[in-house]
């Protein structure tokens, strides 16, 4: 459904705000990931690593949740009020951010519930680490490619 009526320049700035405000949930999220990473070196065995479990968890599946459901949207809407017929990457990069989305959400339901798993738990943080990395990865290539092109084209026009 095109929304020919929206001035994108009003979009792009919301998109902006937007994009500014998950970047900085995206800075949290690495600090509590790194924050834990670091207590399973100290002592996997740490009443603690419950608490800083569930925290990371509730900061992924925010985090998620944020990029599939305003983030994402916002970006294609974007292109298609700046009349974007090349989202070519985006339709590239969507399924395989999904497949990021389905092994942050299986590390969820093992650890979110505060559930203590010393055996596994620092090979299952390195493969989140892994997934996070790809994720952002991905995450950045649509936003250069879809927000980064319209900030180019907005500084050129002129008025």
């Amino acid at each position: 459904m095109r929304q020919s009526k929206q001035d994108p320049a009003d979009h792009f700035r919301a998109v902006e705000r937007m994009l500014t405000d998950w970047l900085r949930e995206r800075r949290s999220l690495l600090a509590r990931y790194t924050s834990l990473a670091v207590a399973t070196d100290d002592s996997p065995e740490n009443s603690h690593l419950a608490r800083r479990q569930r925290a990371l968890c509730e900061l992924l599946v925010d985090y998620v949740s944020a990029g599939h459901f305003e983030v994402f949207s916002a970006l294609l809407l974007e292109a298609e009020i700046f009349g974007d017929d090349n989202t070519a990457l985006s339709t590239e990069l969507m399924p395989d951010i999904a497949d990021t989305t389905e092994v942050i959400m299986a590390y969820e339901e093992k650890y979110g519930n505060g559930d203590h798993y010393p055996e596994t738990l620092r090979r299952d943080l390195s493969a989140l680490g892994e997934i996070l990395e790809s994720r952002f990865v991905m995450e950045d290539q649509l936003i250069a490619s879809l927000h980064g092109k319209h900030r180019r084209r907005l500084q050129t026009t002129p008025g």
